[in-house]
């Protein structure tokens, strides 16, 4: 077991989608018991999600133990209990004229959140798989997105306060075509990715680590004092900078490198599990 684990934690942040979620999106008994018992024992619950606010599935949020938030890749912070945003960053409105003409140009389909809100193509909301959503992604779309007819001139009428804008595309090539053109073309912003078709841009004051940061600080943590579970792309700045990452055994090979412990899959309780060892042994 790691060294880290012998310190005290004051803070558990959490990703969801394939991480503190199970495969078929939901959060197990085991689990939330985990959670439930952390904060008995004065341990701060934060979700630290890609999700817009809207987004957020209700199973967590009315946990009583879940006090925070990180939403929109870190663009967001709220308040869960007040249902209150604590600090908001929004994309320049330099940075969402490149997106969206990138993406124009490249023919792909886009996504933005706006209020907590995420809008979407209404081809995209009708029909998720043909864009290369698998069943449950589909299902996840279809339930959270609201549908405009023209979602481009939609965005750009709202650029100014566009918490994060998503690229959509199954094909692997584009995807890094496009994440090289944009990190070419489009000055401060945050890009990343949690799933395999989409590019997920915020601002640059954005990212997981960033909002998981604010809170530290508004709490009076540190981030020695906290331990940050995930399993993607979007994780990796907030496992950096807890004072112990853990990933998830189902995140790929590269994720579970750079994390200080590595523990059960998603399917597996793996984060409930880990709580409930260090508990055990504090």
């Amino acid at each position: 077991m790691n060294d880290k684990k012998t310190q005290r934690f004051r803070l558990l942040a959490l990703d969801l989608d394939g991480t503190a979620l199970r495969s078929d999106g939901s959060l197990s008994e085991d689990c939330k018991e985990a959670l439930l018992s952390s904060h008995e024992a004065g341990l701060h619950i934060v979700v630290a999600s890609g999700r817009s606010w809207t987004s957020l599935p209700e199973e967590v949020l009315s946990l009583p133990c879940v006090e925070y938030a990180v939403t929109s890749n870190g663009a967001v912070v709220y308040d869960v209990k007040h249902q209150k945003q604590l600090q908001a960053f929004y994309l320049k409105e330099e940075a969402v004229e490149g997106l969206l003409r990138i993406a124009e140009e490249a023919g792909v389909m886009v996504e933005g959140f706006l209020n907590g809100t995420p809008y979407a193509g209404r081809d995209y909301v009708e029909n998720p798989e043909k864009f290369g959503a698998d069943p449950r992604a589909a299902a996840y779309v279809r339930r959270t997105r609201r549908p405009v007819e023209d979602i481009f001139s939609f965005l750009r009428l709202r650029r100014a306060k566009l918490e994060s804008l998503d690229l959509i595309t199954c094909d692997p090539m584009k995807r890094e075509q496009l994440r090289t053109r944009i990190l070419e073309e489009v000055q401060e912003i945050y890009l990343t990715s949690a799933t395999p078709m989409l590019l997920e841009v915020s601002d640059a004051r954005g990212g997981k680590a960033s909002g998981l940061r604010f809170l530290a600080a508004y709490l009076g943590v540190s981030g020695e004092e906290t331990a940050a579970f995930g399993n993607a792309e979007n994780d990796l700045d907030m496992m950096e900078w807890a004072g112990c990452g853990v990933a998830v055994a189902n995140a790929p090979e590269d994720v579970r490198a750079l994390a200080d412990e590595v523990t059960e899959s998603n399917d597996e309780d793996g984060v409930g599990r880990w709580i409930r060892r260090y508990l055990k042994e504090t």
